[in-house]
């Protein structure tokens, strides 16, 4: 078997079932249908229907969604990726609406205090999967459920029956997901009730990174790049309050690598962060994350051309980290923050937990640790060696990517090479 042949991610283009599924989608833009218009005010009138309601609470969320729907409109994005967008634009202002009528009907929501949150920072395959379950497992601390992310507000006031409806919804989610991307499961395992990254909470404010990171959408990135973000932060906030006041903790467990572009603004919002930041040589996470997005590219725009989506992977990374040593430089509070090098963690992920937790002053009981033992005897389906690809597929030179990440690698004394 050839090196291409082992890939996780062979096919660049869409399979036969989504070409069929793009062609129902072609016919129905072709007939006007707004199940595939990308208008902003369509798509207001379409959450309105389908919630009964009009209150969606601040409007400065429309800033940006009618910056990114024309950015959108104007990229080659297939039929059928039309109507994948436009069904998750709906879901983000239908969840804006819930949201609202949730907390006007529990005003208390907004005095919950969300203390000391801890942001793991980092790139994919810097082991920010393994340390956010690892944290989270003491019963002081808790991350991010896929179910709760995807439906941040009940469904039921019985807290069984809206559990229940929640992750039924969130398992249709996931079944269609690794039906159009079957490859998903092996690049990273998503699973009900699996600790997520949080990125999902922003697209309720449309002020999401990861809409131009997944897709290239260079334009809007570039502008929300230069856009404040401390009202989409503080609107984080309010939906990390709405979910304590569901399942209260004491410390919420935040993963997303979206953070580092504006980690000037959660030191800002969350003045008592805890940040732990995760490294690793950077040519292993440009390669893995191509790999991911490439199925988010095939499924907007029909297929991907790898070494363009290499190159654009490798220069939106080198702008994350620029942005977020200088965010660093410029704060100086480095008691907030805890480096992690990846392979210490791959030594040792038992004993980096425990440094973490002195750093931070954390809660670590003999039962946490022997939960810690537990979860890392246990095996994932995404599991290291499942996922295959390398930075040759996507065009990348190793080299090259030393080269411009010079300072990131110097300032944390990043080993380069393998593992």
């Amino acid at each position: 078997m050839s090196q291409q042949q082992q890939y996780t991610v062979q096919r660049r283009t869409y399979g036969p079932g989504l070409k069929l599924a793009d062609a129902v989608c072609g016919a129905l833009r072709a007939a006007r249908l707004p199940l595939t218009s990308l208008d902003p005010d369509s798509i207001l009138r379409a959450a309105r229907r389908s919630t009964g309601l009009d209150d969606w609470g601040d409007e400065g969320f429309q800033v940006p969604m009618r910056k990114l729907l024309p950015i959108v409109e104007a990229a080659p994005i297939t039929a059928f990726g039309r109507v994948s967008v436009r069904q998750a634009m709906v879901k983000a202002v239908s969840n804006r609406l819930l949201i609202e009528r949730y907390i006007q009907q529990h005003p208390e929501v907004e005095r919950i205090p969300i203390e000391r949150p801890i942001f793991i920072l980092g790139f994919p395959r810097t082991g920010t999967t393994a340390l956010q379950n690892l944290l989270s497992l003491s019963a002081d601390r808790r991350a991010l459920k896929f179910w709760e992310l995807m439906t941040p507000y009940p469904l039921h006031d019985d807290p069984e029956i809206d559990r229940r409806r929640r992750r039924r919804a969130a398992a249709m989610v996931l079944k269609l997901a690794y039906l159009i991307a079957p490859e998903q499961r092996f690049i990273h395992e998503i699973k009900v009730d699996t600790a997520e990254e949080c990125w999902p909470l922003f697209y309720n404010t449309f002020a999401a990174m990861n809409l131009d990171l997944q897709s290239a959408l260079s334009a809007f990135g570039d502008w929300l790049m230069s856009y404040d973000m401390s009202g989409p932060y503080r609107e984080y906030r309010r939906q990390l309050q709405l979910l304590a006041h569901q399942r209260p903790t004491g410390q919420f467990v935040l993963k997303c690598p979206e953070h580092l572009w504006f980690l000037d603004t959660i030191l800002e919002v969350f003045p008592d962060a805890c940040i732990v930041w995760t490294h690793r040589d950077p040519v292993a996470s440009v390669a893995s994350y191509s790999s991911l997005i490439s199925l988010n590219h095939r499924l907007w725009y029909g297929g991907f051309q790898p070494e363009a989506l290499g190159a654009y992977v490798h220069a939106r990374f080198l702008s994350g980290v620029t942005r977020a040593m200088h965010a660093r430089e410029r704060a100086g509070r480095e008691a907030q923050f805890f480096d992690v090098d990846f392979r210490e963690l791959v030594s040792d992920q038992a004993g980096m937990v425990r440094r973490i937790c002195e750093h931070f002053e954390l809660s670590l009981s003999p039962r946490d640790e022997a939960a810690v033992r537990t979860w890392l005897e246990s095996k994932r389906s995404d599991a290291k060696g499942m996922h295959s690809y390398s930075p040759e597929q996507f065009g990348l030179d190793p080299a090259a990517i030393h080269r411009d990440y010079a300072a990131y690698i110097e300032r944390f004394r990043i080993p380069l090479g393998p593992r």
